[in-house]
């Protein structure tokens, strides 16, 4: 008997994989040879499958990367380095804001929540927040660095999963004008300075 390489799909293999596996088509591959008949069966794949997770998983681990927004007010953010659960705005008691329509005078707060991946040192976070208010002409209102530049010690790894900007609405802001806040959080012991929440919301004053 001559050699003899079938190459063929077997439908019960491919119906064992969800569109979202790393071996969709998956073939299975029947080589004849002389006195020899060696079949790959799925059980070899499937190792094969594991891996390549096991080899992917540490490179994705370090790094978080992804977009949010509230619909109700507005709010969006962009974070790369961090992983976050929520973000929004509430006024100066911690009560979610279901507008951006702000009553000048009152406080808001851009809340983000379940943040992790900050760099530890001596068992402390360190986390910086830049606040940037502008006017609809793209003029500064307000521009601070670092309001958090107090916490130059650091802070509990728990205590920064939790990060809040407090804005205090009033002169030189107008009633019936809209601003446009953004605030950028960011770890302090990133030397690279790429790991970063960015929120952006337009606020409305009455």
């Amino acid at each position: 008997m001559g050699k003899e390489a079938v190459i063929f799909r077997d439908e019960s293999v491919l119906q064992s994989f969800n569109q979202t596996d790393f071996f969709p088509k998956c073939l299975i591959f029947k080589l004849i040879l002389p006195n020899l008949r060696v079949i790959k069966t799925l059980k070899s794949i499937i190792i094969m499958k594991k891996l390549f997770i096991l080899i992917i998983i540490p490179f994705l681990a370090g790094c978080s990367a992804g977009v949010k927004k509230d619909l109700t007010t507005g709010l969006s953010i962009s974070y790369n380095g961090f992983t976050v659960d929520d973000a929004y705005l509430s006024d100066g008691d911690g009560n979610k804001l279901g507008s951006n329509k702000i009553t000048l005078g009152s406080k808001i707060m851009v809340v983000v929540t379940g943040v992790s991946n900050f760099k530890i040192k001596d068992g402390k976070a360190f986390p910086g927040c830049m606040v940037l208010l502008t006017d609809k002409a793209g003029n500064k209102v307000l521009s601070v660095d670092d309001v958090f530049a107090r916490m130059a010690e650091g802070i509990d790894p728990e205590k920064a999963k939790e990060l809040e900007s407090v804005l205090t609405t009033g002169d030189p802001m107008k009633a019936g004008e809209t601003y446009h806040l953004k605030t950028r959080f960011f770890d302090k012991q990133d030397t690279e300075n790429k790991s970063e929440i960015v929120a952006e919301v337009d606020l409305v004053m009455q």
